[in-house]
């Protein structure tokens, strides 16, 4: 390709990077601030660790799989999902990642399915932090350092949004959408995917078959449509993507979208993200749970009123007790709730008005001034999010300790951010 201003679109649907392009300012004007996915070249990970592959030593001399040097790592010490989706009594047993990856190649577990596999934090828990990861693994591009979620939790929890998927050539992941709205970056270590994208102006009429399957439940499976609703889809813009062997696909925020493994096996390196570029999105997401969850218990709010006619309590008593409900159930059903939300946005904050060595996680590296927007973007960003949250009830701001205290801190930070 001879210019970076323009993009090859082969016949998978969508872009497919030129290794020329895969600077951070290309990613952001033709990607993040548009909304759109891409595919990105095998060379982003060809200094990759865990591609250095290496021959099994055996007459045969087949190329090991990528992972190889994790294969002593029992499933149960992994933080992988368990039990693993697919396995039935005649693959045999799982004990550690070795075991896995010998059935796959052997040609059985074709069903099995290793999910949510946190091996950067293994790693980074096991050794030191991010150094770590780097050097047994690989080194996070820079198209995505940009990272508030990962950069939150690496430096205030004991959790993060990175994981490894492996699985045989019968498995797949039914339509949904990442957690909040956010970005995905997923990388075939191993193998091929087929993707069905769905861009949001899609949600709407996917919300009813997705409803209708949990009432049943099931989940949806794109693959079990007749020939009318893929067409309507199609109109409408789902996209049919085939990622090959060293490809990243990026999930732009919002899109359903459903994965299916080609390979035996197929491996693949994982992020769930977000920034200022997607915060909009996230926020209104956020709300949305909210909304619903308010609706789910609506029974719990009938009984903590008539509980406070009953004994004369004040009415902000059982509003406030109202709130945490719905707070905690909010965060039950996907892992966050406001408090989550606004000190992930604190903590990215203060890393663009204190920016520093000591700003980064062990468990994230930093960020250059090169690889995200300006102050004033991510101030013009958040502005309008906090200005809506403090138009909610009084009640919803204090169910939760501290909360106020982290508004006030991003209200000051954003001070310092529209001035510089």
């Amino acid at each position: 390709m001879s210019s970076l201003g323009a993009e090859s679109v082969d016949s998978r649907g969508i872009p497919l990077l030129d290794p020329a392009q895969c600077t951070y300012s290309f990613f952001r004007q033709h990607h993040l601030l548009p909304n759109a996915p891409v595919l990105l070249p095998p060379s982003l990970i060809a200094d990759w660790p865990v591609c250095h592959w290496r021959s099994v030593e055996d007459s045969s001399q087949t190329p090991s799989l990528p992972l190889t040097a994790f294969r002593d790592v029992k499933l149960e010490e992994s933080g992988a999902c368990l039990p693993l989706p697919g396995a039935e009594e005649e693959d045999g047993t799982f004990d550690t990642v070795g075991d896995l990856l010998d059935a796959w190649q052997q040609g059985r577990a074709k069903k099995v399915y290793l999910k949510d596999w946190h091996l950067p934090l293994w790693l980074a828990k096991r050794g030191e932090g991010e150094e770590s990861v780097s050097k047994e693994l690989y080194e996070v591009p820079t198209l995505w350092r940009d990272d508030w979620m990962n950069g939150y939790y690496g430096a205030e929890t004991d959790d993060d949004f990175r994981f490894v998927y492996a699985g045989g050539s019968e498995t797949f992941t039914p339509l949904h959408r990442d957690v909040y709205c956010s970005y995905s970056i997923s990388t075939n270590l191993f193998g091929a995917k087929l993707w069905h994208l769905f861009p949001p102006n899609c949600t709407p009429h996917l919300l009813p078959l997705i409803a209708q399957a949990e009432r049943e439940g099931r989940s949806v499976d794109v693959r079990d449509w007749d020939e009318s609703r893929r067409l309507k889809m199609e109109k409408m813009g789902m996209r049919v993507v085939r990622q090959e062997q060293g490809e990243s696909i990026f999930i732009p925020s919002g899109y359903y979208h459903q994965v299916t493994n080609l390979s035996q096996p197929t491996l693949s390196l994982n992020h769930n993200w977000c920034n200022s570029h997607n915060l909009t999105a996230m926020y209104s997401s956020m709300c949305d749970e909210v909304a619903r969850c308010r609706e789910a218990i609506e029974d719990v709010k009938e009984l903590l009123m008539r509980k406070a006619r009953q004994e004369g309590e004040a009415a902000a008593d059982w509003r406030v007790e109202w709130e945490e409900c719905v707070a905690e159930l909010v965060k039950q059903s996907a892992g966050w709730n406001w408090s989550t939300f606004w000190r992930m946005v604190r903590h990215a904050l203060k890393a663009l008005v204190s920016p520093s060595p000591t700003s980064s996680s062990i468990r994230w590296p930093s960020v250059p001034t090169s690889a995200r927007p300006s102050p004033q973007f991510v101030a013009a960003q958040v502005r309008p999010a906090l200005s809506n949250f403090l138009n909610r009830t009084e009640e919803e701001h204090k169910v939760t300790a501290g909360l106020e205290e982290v508004l006030e801190d991003i209200e000051r930070l954003l001070v310092q951010l529209e001035a510089e």
